[in-house]
């Protein structure tokens, strides 16, 4: 008693606080929310499926040399562009260009053979015709009994001496003939070999690897260069197949690069795998897009959007409006000054922050939207104030 005797300017202050303190508490707990209300309006809405990919070549060739040898010298290197038919790479080629001057050399003492030996062909018969004709009038002389049987003799032994000679030479000319084939075939060998020590690009392309270099023994097979056929460029993207149902070759597709963050290209599904990935649960979609001047690295991260289904002039909401609830969506309605709560049906979900409302709203309906924390606070039949 004594306390409230002597200080009674300290109690009604005390008391005057708390009761300050009680009003403020109850305006700011059961002051009704603040929210912006919104009513279904139509826009152009699309739907898009996102996925991380990288940029990659459709083919991709390893180009070597088709025999063993030694590398001389290499005529491009990684990053560079090459030309279908372009000269890229040399091997030692001095044995072989030996041994193909060799074989020309037994080709042309093949061709002056056969011409010899036609020549003496030639002769032959020319003889023999003449021992025929010797022989066809001595034997006749010798019916006659003007000539003895030793001139007979004579000259029926030079009929068949010039008649074998003949058969021997054109047995000769058969052989050389042979022997031609073979060089031929050699100097068609060693021009191949010759001709395999160049390596050639096979394609339009970039160099993406060098895998040898000059001085290097390779076997035959072995890669010298990577190079990517510039013919298609594509993203090979990473969509996850709770999406890629709806992905169909064709749809067009928005290709952000990573060096290039601010620049949206244009671009399209090429193909879509027609299996998943086990582990990842995700499906592998390769996007066609239009290159500028310069084909980005291969390997390169890119994103992109791909464009599943476009409608217009749809009645929809913002997203900030939509409350989900497990696996279903819905709004606060306002009614007034109160919301209540109201299950929905969407459809295409807009990048762009709009969500089309396929049924469970009526047009002129208002609904709330507000800041998240505002949204989690409100229950059925919160009082809100716009």
């Amino acid at each position: 008693m004594y306390f409230f005797r002597k200080r009674p300017k300290t109690i009604l202050i005390w008391s005057g606080t708390l009761v300050v303190l009680f009003f403020v508490l109850r305006i700011a707990l059961f002051a009704p929310s603040t929210v912006t209300p919104v009513r279904l309006t139509p826009h152009d809405l699309q739907q898009e499926s996102f996925g991380i990919g990288t940029v990659e070549a459709k083919v991709v060739v390893k180009v070597g040399s088709k025999i063993t040898g030694r590398i001389t010298n290499l005529y491009t290197d990684q990053g560079l562009r090459v030309k279908k038919g372009g000269l890229i790479a040399t091997l030692e080629n001095d044995d072989f260009q030996k041994q193909m001057v060799q074989a020309q050399h037994e080709l042309s003492k093949a061709n002056a053979d056969i011409v010899a030996n036609q020549a003496a062909i030639n002769q032959a018969e020319a003889n023999l015709k003449l021992a025929k004709n010797n022989y066809g009038r001595y034997k006749k002389l010798l019916q006659e009994e003007v000539i003895s049987q030793l001139d007979f003799d004579q000259k029926e032994n030079e009929y068949q001496v010039a008649e074998e000679s003949v058969k021997l030479l054109k047995a000769q000319h058969v052989a050389l003939v042979k022997q031609k084939e073979v060089t031929e075939a050699n100097v068609g060998f060693f021009k191949a070999r010759l001709v395999d020590t160049y390596v050639y690009s096979p394609c339009d392309g970039l160099v993406v690897s060098r895998e040898a270099e000059a001085g290097d023994a390779i076997t035959a097979g072995a890669p010298i260069y990577r190079i990517a056929d510039t013919g298609v460029i594509w993203i090979l993207a990473y969509i996850d197949e709770t999406v890629a149902g709806r992905i169909q070759v064709g749809n067009p597709a928005r290709v952000i690069l990573r060096s290039k963050s601010q620049q949206t290209l244009s671009g399209k599904v090429a193909r879509v795998e027609v299996e998943s990935d086990r582990v990842t649960e995700e499906r592998a979609v390769n996007i066609t897009f239009d290159l500028k001047s310069e084909i980005p690295p291969i390997g390169e991260q890119a994103e992109v959007y791909i464009i599943t289904a476009q409608k217009k002039r749809v009645s929809a909401l913002p997203r900030s409006a939509l409350v989900p609830v497990g696996k279903k969506y819905g709004v606060w309605v306002l009614q007034q000054g109160r919301v209540h709560w109201r299950e929905v049906r969407i459809g295409v979900n807009d990048p762009s922050g709009w969500i089309e409302i396929v049924s469970g709203l009526q047009s002129g309906e208002q609904v709330v939207t507000a800041n998240p924390s505002v949204m989690m606070k409100l229950t059925e039949g919160s009082r809100v104030s716009s």
